[in-house]
């Protein structure tokens, strides 16, 4: 269920509203991020600490994000959305949607202040994981929400069996295409043609198993499209 939530809620506004905490204490000199290893939780701890280098304090730097939250949370009916998207089905996806996507769209605008300081304090690379991510999420609202739901239709049936077997996906694609990840002294920064090439596999794997759910099946699409291919892979190019 909390993968179908996430998709629908689109991650932006709700993995960073509520699963992010803002942290006050000194944490450890960390190394930049890398787009195939990273978390939410470290890419926050990462700006946080760029930015005090260049004299922005946590205090500035926490409530630069109190105020994303707050917009948030005047901008969404975050329980409404929730609910919704607990109950939506190819019977109410329009209703759904035509409630909630232009909020959603507003939404999106309230991380702006926030991303531009994020712009200021880190080098151009590591901003790139940011506005790659940030792609992905406002392409999976405009995949959702391109005149209410025309895109897919939502069998509420077949999506819950692709979130009870997604992890399973996840982890057989991986360990068939991606060995090289654990190769030493790997840059996945910047990855070797055959390495973007076995991450293609990974993702055409992934895609075939999601195709009953073209929700989820489109999530993972988009995620490849604006982030590996212009993180890790952007000197490659993928026809797929």
């Amino acid at each position: 269920m909390l993968f179908r939530t996430q998709i629908l809620l689109v991650p932006l506004l709700v993995v960073l509203l509520f699963g992010i905490g803002c942290w006050a204490e000194e944490t450890a000199t960390m190394e930049p991020p890398e787009p195939l290893d990273f978390s939410y939780t470290r890419l926050w701890k990462y700006a946080q600490q760029q930015c005090d280098l260049k004299g922005i304090t946590q205090t500035e730097f926490t409530n630069s994000w109190l105020t994303v939250r707050r917009c948030l949370k005047d901008t969404l009916d975050v329980v409404q959305l929730n609910e919704d998207s607990m109950r939506m089905d190819a019977s109410n996806q329009e209703v759904i949607l035509t409630r909630h996507c232009p909020k959603l769209y507003e939404g999106v605008k309230c991380f702006d202040p926030f991303v531009e300081l994020v712009r200021t304090c880190v080098d151009e690379e590591s901003f790139e994981i940011f506005s790659s991510l940030r792609a992905w999420f406002r392409d999976i609202l405009d995949f959702l929400c391109e005149s209410n739901g025309t895109n897919f239709v939502y069998d509420k049936e077949k999506h819950d069996a692709c979130t009870r077997d997604l992890n399973v996906h996840l982890i057989t694609c991986a360990a068939e295409n991606m060995n090289f990840i654990i190769t030493p002294q790997l840059n996945r920064r910047n990855l070797s043609e055959e390495f973007c090439n076995m991450l293609t596999k990974a993702k055409d794997c992934l895609l075939g198993k999601l195709k009953p759910c073209d929700v989820f099946a489109n999530g993972a699409r988009l995620f490849y499209k604006n982030f590996i291919q212009i993180t890790s892979c952007k000197a490659t190019t993928d026809q797929h």
